[in-house]
């Protein structure tokens, strides 16, 4: 799970004039906001994949593969502007959103949704982590219907919804961007918009030099795992 890497980042040096863009998939795993009571989001009658606490507030997200997540660190000492929350959703998801595509816009507080069939549906939940002067935005981008399908296999409804669900179960509510957007596509389109965004110029590095990374680092430890 990448879950460590994103909380060992926080602790380590790094350039304030850089920011950082990753991005990764796993294997199934179920994902809780870090303030959400396990029983109310998933079926623990089923035989599920492990769950984790990550560090970010937000919704509970399944990780499979064909659900792109990434994440995006920045220094808020280099970009001030970016300390008030809901502004940053708005600047960074809203570039996120327009360099995916037209058909794309951030939904509710911190969902990006992608227009199907006349109604807008939900494929990219998202939420922020800020610590020790840094601001770290990540996210799932669900391009396969296979990754879909595990959503209500796993998860319940949520307890806490945005109005624009209204109601809406997960197979109505939820869909995947494939085959409009593959995952190359997604990746380069989210490079080319955050670096678009910060007027940055883009440089592909190693894992072994990012802040933080290492092989040696424990993994984050489930706080549920079934039998």
């Amino acid at each position: 799970m990448n879950l460590a890497f994103e909380d060992n980042f926080f602790g380590a040096a790094k350039a304030e004039e850089t920011a950082y863009l990753i991005f990764y998939e796993n294997n199934d795993a179920v994902v809780l906001g870090k303030s959400l009571e396990l029983h109310e989001e998933v079926f623990l009658h089923k035989r599920l994949p492990c769950v984790y606490r990550r560090i970010s507030g937000g919704g509970t997200v399944t990780h499979s593969p064909g659900n792109l997540n990434y994440a995006f660190f920045l220094s808020l000492e280099a970009y001030p502007e970016l300390f008030n929350v809901s502004l940053s959703y708005e600047r960074l998801l809203g570039a996120i959103a327009a360099g995916i595509g037209d058909r794309v816009a951030i939904r509710g507080y911190s969902d990006l949704g992608y227009g199907v069939r006349g109604e807008v549906r939900k494929f990219s939940g998202n939420a922020q982590c800020r610590k020790r002067g840094w601001l770290m935005l990540h996210g799932t981008l669900v391009y396969s219907t296979a990754a879909l399908r595990r959503i209500p296999w796993f998860l319940k409804m949520p307890p806490k919804q945005p109005e624009y669900r209204a109601g809406r179960s997960h197979r109505e509510f939820m869909t995947n961007v494939l085959p409009c957007y593959s995952r190359p596509q997604l990746m380069r389109r989210v490079r080319l918009a955050v670096a678009g965004l910060l007027n940055a110029e883009l440089a592909a590095v190693q894992p072994a030099e990012l802040p933080g990374y290492s092989p040696a680092n424990a993994p984050f430890q489930p706080e549920y795992k079934h039998g």
